[in-house]
C-alpha cells in the first residue's frame, strides 16, 4: 500500500515528512476554481468536498491510499482563495486586521476511488490589529510564499506575530489534522 498526497502543498508535504510518513505527492488534475463553482452546498463543507475531488482525480492503483485536503477562510459570509498577488495579499491582512475568522480544514482518505475518512476541523483565528507598516514588513519578511496560503499568513512562521489568539489544532490550520490522520493509516496499516 502505498500513500499519496494529493496536494502540490509545501506546508502538507512537510508535516508528512517530519512525521516520518512514506509517501509520494502527486498534484491533483482538476480546475479547483470550476469544482468552487460547480459546489452548491453550505461554506463549511466546501474544504471536505474540495479535498475528495482532490483525491479522487489521482491516478493510483487499487491498494494506494490517497490523501485529499484543502482550506477555506471564512470571514463575514465570504470565502477568501489564496491571494493571487501580494497587492491582493495586502487587502486580504488589512481586511483581517483586528477581526477574527475562521479557517475550515477537510481532509480525505479516497482508496479504490471510495472515501473510507473524511474529517473536518474549523479553527478560530483572531488577528490583533496591524498597521499597513507591519503589513508590508511581514509581507516583504515572508516573500512570495505568502501566495500560496489562504488568508497570506502562515503561522508556522513569521505570521504567527498578527495574531492575539488562535483556538484549533495547530497542525491542521498549517494544513493536515496529523493526529486523526495517523490515527486512520495506522489502522488501515494494521488491517491489511
Amino acid at each position: 500500500m502505498k500513500i499519496i498526497l494529493g496536494s502540490s502543498s509545501p506546508s502538507r508535504r512537510k508535516i508528512l515528512k517530519k512525521a516520518g510518513i512514506n509517501f509520494i505527492s502527486k498534484s491533483p488534475s482538476l480546475k479547483e476554481s470550476l469544482e468552487k463553482k460547480k459546489y452548491k452546498g453550505p461554506r463549511e463543507k466546501l474544504p471536505l468536498y474540495l479535498a475528495e475531488k482532490k483525491a479522487l482525480s489521482i491516478k493510483a492503483s487499487h491498494e494506494d491510499i490517497i490523501i485529499g485536503a484543502d482550506q477555506i477562510l471564512l470571514f463575514k459570509g465570504r470565502v477568501y482563495d489564496k491571494p493571487k498577488s501580494m497587492r491582493e495579499a495586502k487587502t486580504h491582512l488589512a481586511n483581517l486586521s483586528g477581526k477574527t475568522h475562521h479557517l475550515i480544514s477537510g481532509t480525505t482518505i479516497i482508496k479504490n476511488k471510495k472515501t473510507l475518512w473524511r474529517h473536518t476541523n474549523k479553527a478560530k483565528m483572531k488577528m490583533r490589529p496591524i498597521s499597513k507598516k507591519e503589513i508590508e514588513e511581514y509581507l516583504f519578511l515572508s516573500g512570495e510564499i505568502i501566495l500560496k496560503s489562504v488568508g497570506a499568513y502562515n503561522i508556522e512562521g513569521h505570521g504567527v506575530r498578527l495574531f492575539s489568539k488562535i483556538e484549533g489544532d495547530f497542525y491542521s490550520i498549517v494544513g493536515l489534522p496529523l493526529i486523526p490522520l495517523l490515527n486512520k493509516i495506522n489502522k488501515m496499516e494494521k488491517n491489511k
